[in-house]
């Protein structure tokens, strides 16, 4: 799992030794490490749930794929994707109930899927370990998978499950989920026809019982289950489990908190007996991927329940959650990654409110990589890398663990036959010949559609230019939706990719230092790879989705809103290339009254501007640097020195703040000069300028933002 630093192997790793390495020995008892040992268990008692909280690319995944690798075989270990049990509504339940593919299934449910899951997983063979039996589980499972007569879809989907469970329960490993399925069907046959799902219940339960439970272990089971439904007149608490069950609505959260109940029960028995305590054997394991969906929240929500009344089990359930999970766990426990090398820090009885089952969750948010990981990243290359690239690199990512894994694969790749230069990052090609930034985009926005608007709509600042620039483009097809203008689809669009951003957590941390301009997309890495992909592409894009069609659209918009959309209309004019006619406008507002604070705010905000495409995506000439060195001084030969001194300003930021482009020490002392030679020539801002002449190029040189301004900042 380890090296001989302490650094996990895989690249996304790096700086998760004290979880992995720490706080999962503790909890499961067991170190996997070079030589495996058994571990004193922190909480011998009662362990939380830990949560990895972070968002898309922060290595949560990855995180579990390396303890899955570390203990599959060493103990019973279960791995989940919750995201990949119902596509739609275990996401997103807020869609229409008609794209849930188990909408008209009433006999199953996301949890029911989680259980069934980690029973088949937990009762794997493992060396040394006797074989994980369910006695309580498999009843409850095979009744609510009941089928309603003449319903296709749910006798089908029986058939699978009980394929699944039947080599878990006695004497069921040479049948077939099918044939126990046609068995049922038949008993039935001469039944009334308006009898629904209870006379299949009533034969599953019997059918069970009979093949499957021992005469004692029937009796208890069938108590288990009547004192968790006391004073229901049903005969068989487990045909009364199956109604309600199939009934929906209020009904179905006690079944799932019983059929929970079930196997973490379950699990306590088999982990309690004399054989388990001898032998000092680890904790049984569950992996729970995207457990911020429903099925993961309703799953999770009844684990802790069932801990919050008293109950222990043994299960180490390590699961990941989209974003802080701070609203869905209020109560949980939060600790450091650092800290997990000496302990969790999480103690149920210290906690004010004990009868809160979200006080039995640790949170752990997975940090960024730091640049000495990226650093150790890119030292694998054959010979050293360009001086400025961990720089660079660590600039554009802000540390985010997917992004710079695979830019600093694509690095070393590229690295064993010619040398790479920071501006090259996004256009280097991975294993499969696609350029790095556009598997990048890919991976982080898979939805096709989506992925197309949001690359157009990076370009816009807020949801109002959003909407005009979306309008404009035509993002949506000529017809939209009936009774709608296009107008109106549009907005619509653009709402919805709102949604998505804020659902998939694509906000930047309050104090990143990596922050970009203001942007409908926020989050500063995915904003640079889309906007990169929108100037990647502009040679194949329609007319009036190309770059300058787009920047052109926005420019109008913003000269509409009035003086105060002035700033932005400039900043997309520079994205159009025309600096000149930026600096001619730059120059009267220096030269004039103007605050000399508001005028350094307004030239930092220009120079976040992305730069048109340059060849091979288009024809603009890239020569920032040149005339921000006054090489190209003599095209303005009747400017005069504040023209000069603002064009050469101008174009040193511009470069110096694109996230690509290294911290060149020509242009930090270029940034110096020019604000230098500015400061006695504006009438009451000398101070103010001569103080950012030097803090600015201090800042360009550390790859800090924003530049400081004083009295702003």
């Amino acid at each position: 799992m380890t090296g001989a630093t302490g650094q996990p192997g895989e690249p996304a790793l790096y700086g998760r030794a004290p979880l992995l390495g720490g706080l999962l020995p503790r909890l499961t008892g067991l170190d996997t490490g070079p030589k495996p040992r058994l571990v004193r268990h922190e909480h011998p008692e009662d362990h939380p749930a830990v949560l990895l909280t972070g968002g898309h690319g922060a290595g949560k995944t990855a995180v579990l794929d390396a303890v899955r690798d570390a203990y599959a075989g060493a103990l019973p270990l279960a791995r989940v994707d919750l995201a990949a049990l119902a596509p739609f509504a275990a996401q997103w339940p807020e869609l229409d109930p008609a794209s849930d593919p188990y909408a008209s299934l009433s006999n199953t449910s996301g949890v029911v899927e989680v259980l069934e899951r980690l029973a088949v997983a937990l009762a794997a063979p493992v060396p040394g370990y006797r074989r994980v039996r369910f006695p309580r589980l498999l009843p409850g499972l095979f009744a609510v998978s009941s089928w309603r007569r003449g319903h296709g879809e749910q006798r089908a989907l029986a058939a699978a499950r009980f394929a699944r469970l039947l080599p878990l329960a006695d004497g069921g490993e040479a049948e077939s989920g099918e044939e126990w399925a046609d068995r049922i069907s038949a008993r039935l046959a001469g039944a009334a026809a308006e009898a629904d799902v209870e006379p299949v219940a009533a034969e599953v339960v019997r059918e069970y019982a009979a093949r499957h439970t021992g005469g004692k272990e029937r009796g208890t089971v069938h108590d288990w289950y009547a004192a968790r439904a006391p004073g229901q007149p049903q005969a068989d608490p487990l045909v009364r489990l199956c109604l309600d069950f199939h009934q929906g609505g209020d009904l179905q959260s006690p079944v799932e908190q019983t059929l929970v109940t079930a196997l973490l029960d379950d699990l306590t028995d088999a982990w309690s007996g004399w054989w388990m305590r001898v032998n000092r054997k680890p904790r049984p394991l569950a992996l729970l991927d995207d457990a911020h969906t429903a099925a993961g929240r309703a799953f999770l929500d009844r684990v802790l329940e069932h801990r919050t009344e008293g109950a222990r089990d043994p299960l180490v359930v390590l699961a990941t959650h989209l974003g802080g999970a701070g609203e869905a766990y209020p109560d949980a426990a939060r600790a450091e990654l650092a800290e997990l090398a000496h302990g969790s820090g999480w103690d149920r009885h210290a906690h004010d409110h004990l009868d809160r089952p979200s006080a039995g969750a640790l949170r752990v948010a997975l940090p960024p990589l730091s640049p000495a990981d990226v650093r150790a990243m890119l030292q694998r290359t054959p010979k050293p890398v360009h001086a400025r690239l961990q720089t660079v690199l660590y600039r554009l990512t802000g540390g985010h663990p997917q992004g710079s894994a695979l830019l600093c694969d694509a690095v070393v790749s590229a690295s064993a036959s010619r040398d790479v230069r920071p501006g090259e990052l996004l256009d280097l090609e991975t294993e499969d010949g696609t350029p790095a930034g556009d598997l990048l985009v890919q991976r982080l926005v898979p939805e096709l559609p989506l992925r197309h608007h949001l690359m157009v709509l990076s370009l816009a600042r807020d949801r109002e230019a959003a909407e005009a620039l979306a309008t404009g483009a035509l993002l949506a097809e000529e017809s939209g939706p009936a009774g709608e203008s296009g107008a109106d689809a549009e907005r619509a669009r653009v709402a919805e990719a709102a949604r998505h951003l804020e659902r998939e957590r694509w906000t930047p941390e309050a104090d990143d230092p990596h922050g970009a301009a203001p942007s409908f997309v926020a989050h500063p890495f995915l904003h640079a790879l889309l906007v990169h992909e929108v100037r990647r592409g502009s040679p194949q894009a329609e007319p009036g989705r190309r770059w300058d069609d787009l920047h052109a659209l926005l420019h109008r918009h913003h000269l509409e809103r009035g003086g105060e959309g002035d700033p932005d209309a400039l900043r997309h004019r520079l994205a159009r290339g025309d600096a000149w006619g930026v600096v001619e406008r730059l120059v009267p507002a220096f030269t004039g009254q103007d605050d000399a604070r508001a005028w350094l705010a307004l030239l930092r905000h220009l120079a976040s501007a992305p730069h048109p495409p340059a060849p091979p995506y288009g024809e603009w000439r890239d020569e920032r640097v040149e005339t921000a060195r006054g090489a190209l001084d003599h095209r303005h030969q009747g400017a005069d020195g504040v023209h000069r001194s603002v064009n050469r300003l101008l174009h040193a930021l511009w470069y110096l703040d694109d996230p690509v482009r290294e911290p060149r020490d020509e242009l930090c002392v270029a940034l110096h000069k020019e604000l230098a030679f500015l400061a006695p020539r504006h009438s009451t801002g000398f101070t103010v300028l001569d103080a950012a002449a030097g803090a600015w190029a201090a800042a360009a040189r550390d790859s800090r933002r924003p530049y400081p301004v004083e009295g702003l900042d």
